[in-house]
């Protein structure tokens, strides 16, 4: 059983990272490209597993404005944040023990499953909570040492995660790796190798971590978007 505490890491870790890091930045313009071969007008409700603050459901509504959210997380913490963000109702839930008592559209789980000791459970029980579509990123590749200091218990094997999708019963719509080379492996083995640069990427942003925020993500463009160790995986029931 993982026994990481997220509370600790929501208060004082993660911060304003999701809603300006590079990376899940990045996350967000390839999930706006993999929504435009969904049918927007079918997908009305949308569940985001581990939402944490709120940042992925703010991006959610720009794409599916006429869609209800939903948000569970594990943590206490971070939804009392999105809550503050957004003003609608979230819910504590651990998807590998617990199924939402609703079914969505579209159910959304980004940077999650990697956290997770049944991941295995966790993939069944989104699809039972899943009409439609699903859409679900994480990482593969060389698990790095400082992740574990963020909760991580693994990094998937290439093809580790399709095949675990498919077994959970959905069907393989698309796939899409990022990164390669400039966030992985170069900048994923940097922040490795000098702990301390962690500094730089967690916490809340001041105006030098947003500036530097921004200039990453451009550098980031550089990346192949068919090659890399961050991997999302759009599919359906």
């Amino acid at each position: 059983m993982n026994t990481f505490n997220y509370e600790d890491i929501w208060k004082g870790v993660w911060g304003d990272m999701q809603k300006y890091g590079p990376v899940h930045r990045h996350h967000r313009r390839i999930f706006s490209i993999m929504f435009e071969s969904l049918p927007k007008e079918e997908i009305q409700s949308i569940a985001d597993i581990g939402c944490g603050e709120g940042s992925n459901l703010y991006f959610l509504r720009t794409q599916f404005p006429k869609a209800k959210l939903f948000g569970f997380d594990l943590s206490n913490t971070a939804l009392e944040s999105a809550k503050t963000n957004l003003g609608i109702d979230f819910s504590v839930l651990d998807i590998q023990t617990e199924i939402p008592d609703k079914n969505f559209d579209l159910v959304f789980c980004s940077d999650v499953v990697e956290h997770l000791e049944n991941d295995n459970a966790a993939l069944e029980n989104m699809k039972l909570c899943t009409k439609k579509y699903a859409l679900i990123a994480t990482v593969q590749g060389r698990m790095r040492r400082n992740e574990k200091s963020i909760g991580h218990v693994r990094n998937y094997a290439y093809g580790e995660l399709r095949q675990k999708i498919e077994s959970a019963g959905f069907e393989v719509l698309q796939v899409v790796e990022w990164g390669y080379p400039l966030y992985s492996p170069l900048f994923r083995d940097i922040i490795s190798l000098f702990p301390s640069s962690e500094k730089y990427t967690y916490g809340k942003y001041n105006v030098v971590k947003k500036a530097i925020s921004h200039f990453l993500y451009f550098v980031f463009m550089l990346n192949r978007s068919d090659k890399g160790d961050v991997i999302f995986i759009l599919a359906k029931v």
